[in-house]
């Protein structure tokens, strides 16, 4: 309890916004049940109960800085993959996210199932039957080449640059596709690829007939597979979704889905409490007694995900592996996880969280050492420290609290001579920036954000060298062999050890900056019932009802 006292009063200078935030929410609040709320201890699953129930009306509050476009890869990145697309749509594979214990599994989604060819080349998948669109037209073998033309041939007439840009990551293998059957496609890759059925968990369809019919006013009657159906959208307020009655995997219990941005945590807070809103993504750290004690569910696990900064590479200054690791060993992972984040994350040091399968023992553990991060700056020539600027996005998609967050880095680095500028940026934006490459913002020292490295993909494209998402330009030969080998080893045991020494080498190297891992933090009102946490970025809302 001492220790953690010292870090809340280290902390203090720089979190007293957040401190009056609370104090004038409670004072606005009036009091509700007495009720204890629950929270899941760190590593431990939370839900709101099973048993029977069905119906009713859920909000949810997001993070997004703005209602995410309904198309098959909607905006807001992967939260509005996550509330809508995700919700509206569905792909060929998808991660079971029924349990809270144990990582998900891939499972059947459009397809039922899957094999690859002898020479690893071209994937087969069986394709379910009697699963229909919500405008009642057919899913099938033309619908799935409609789709994948649509966001990889350019010269398709209904090509869509927006939704390729989307899963342009997962989709870069693809060397060619076709129809075998009504209900039997064939994908063939570049190179043998173990990873494909993954990678079209990403991929979601929408109706050939609703494309063609709606043309460039899709968006107003999108039409996919998935649990719920689009009724209307509310630029900037809300997105409304209805039960879809036949869906394929069994109707949802809800009888509607709304989702609304609301990029700013005391807001999200505040209509939890007042009654707004029904779920909150990513609560106030600072509110997170008074949920609990108003009957709140405050729910965590943990899952693959790390709020990082990437390091610009391209730049004289952290091109020295010495100033990486000197600016890793300069945080206080520790008492940003306990009294900022109020155990709403935990510290990172690599990019796994221990007791994930490709977590590696043996890597440098960045502890809290500011005499150490100061040394290292001296034996790479900057004993004075050095000035630079960092780029953030003001909320969005896993980004858990980005301002308060990278103040409280800022005043860690600051300790060590390093004055880092904060550039703050609207998501989307940022967004789109990033697909373009980080040479938008090439007088940056580095930019954060979130990331969910729920597959080899994830970290391959932050650490790979030909990745166009390698935002830090890290390079390293020695990872680039062991990614490539993972990729091409279809061995589950053999391509995770190849993933964990590859991780080792580049956390040894500081390839990022490592700040904490997510714990997928919302709090839910005391009449949202039968949701289950998984250890993932997704959630499965089909089981969710409201008293």
């Amino acid at each position: 309890m001492l220790k953690r006292d010292r870090r809340r009063r280290r902390l203090r200078r720089w979190s007293a916004g957040w401190a009056i935030f609370l104090a004038v929410l409670l004072a606005a609040c009036t009091s509700q049940s007495g009720s204890t709320g629950s929270t899941a201890e760190m590593g431990e699953t939370a839900g709101t109960g099973s048993g029977s129930g069905s119906g009713g009306e859920l909000i949810i509050a997001m993070t997004a800085g703005d209602v995410p476009t309904p198309d098959t890869y909607p905006t807001q990145g992967q939260e509005g993959l996550r509330f809508v697309g995700f919700q509206i749509y569905d792909a060929l594979t998808r991660w079971d996210l029924t349990q809270g214990d144990t990582l998900p599994k891939l499972v059947g989604g459009l397809a039922t199932e899957w094999e690859v060819s002898e020479d690893k080349l071209t994937w087969t998948f069986k394709l379910r039957e009697g699963v229909t669109f919500h405008d009642g037209t057919p899913f099938n073998a033309d619908a799935v080449i409609f789709n994948l033309d649509r966001i990889l041939d350019q010269n398709f007439p209904y090509y869509n640059a927006q939704a390729a840009a989307g899963p342009r990551s997962q989709t870069t293998v693809i060397a060619g596709y076709e129809k075998i059957d009504d209900y039997t496609v064939a994908i063939t890759t570049h190179e043998p690829f173990s990873m494909l059925p993954e990678n079209m968990a990403f991929v979601t369809f929408a109706s050939p007939e609703a494309v063609k019919t709606y043309g460039d006013d899709y968006l107003e009657h999108p039409s996919g597979t998935g649990p719920f159906k689009f009724e209307r959208l509310v630029p900037g307020q809300e997105l409304v979704m209805v039960r879809n009655e036949n869906y394929w995997g069994g109707a949802p219990k809800l009888d509607r889905l709304i989702v609304k941005p609301m990029p700013d945590a005391s807001s999200r807070t505040a209509a939890l409490l007042a009654g707004e809103v029904h779920w909150a993504e990513a609560p106030s750290p600072e509110a997170v007694e008074r949920l609990k004690s108003q009957g709140f569910n405050l729910i965590t696990n943990t899952y693959p995900h790390i709020w990082r900064s990437y390091l610009n590479q391209d730049l004289d200054v952290p091109k020295d592996v010495r100033v990486r690791q000197a600016l890793n060993y300069a945080i206080d992972r520790e008492t940003m996880a306990e009294a900022l984040l109020m155990g709403l994350g935990t510290p990172s040091t690599q990019f796994w969280y221990e007791g994930h399968e490709f977590y590696h023992p043996d890597a440098v553990k960045y502890t809290y050492d500011p005499e150490k991060a100061k040394a290292l700056l001296a034996e790479a020539g900057y004993p004075g420290g050095f000035s630079g600027r960092i780029v953030i996005p003001a909320s969005g998609s896993g980004h858990m609290w980005p301002i308060p967050m990278t103040e409280y880095i800022q005043q860690n680095l600051l300790a060590i001579g390093v004055d880092m500028k904060i550039d703050v940026m609207e998501w989307q934006t940022m967004l789109q920036n990033n697909r373009a490459g980080f040479p938008n913002d090439r007088d940056a020292l580095g930019f954060a954000w979130g990331t969910p490295t729920h597959t080899l993909l994830s970290f391959y494209n932050t650490v790979h060298s030909s990745s166009p998402t390698n935002h830090g330009k890290y390079a390293n030969p020695k990872v680039d062999e062991l990614l490539d080998q993972a990729y091409q080893t279809f061995d589950e045991a053999e391509r995770n050890a190849l993933i964990r020494e590859a991780s080792r080498i580049a956390t040894d190297e500081a390839a990022i900056l490592f700040v904490v891992h997510d714990l997928n933090a919302r709090a839910l009102a005391p009449n949202v019932k039968g949701f289950v946490q998984p250890q993932s970025w997704f959630a499965d809302l089909t089981t969710v009802w409201v008293e």
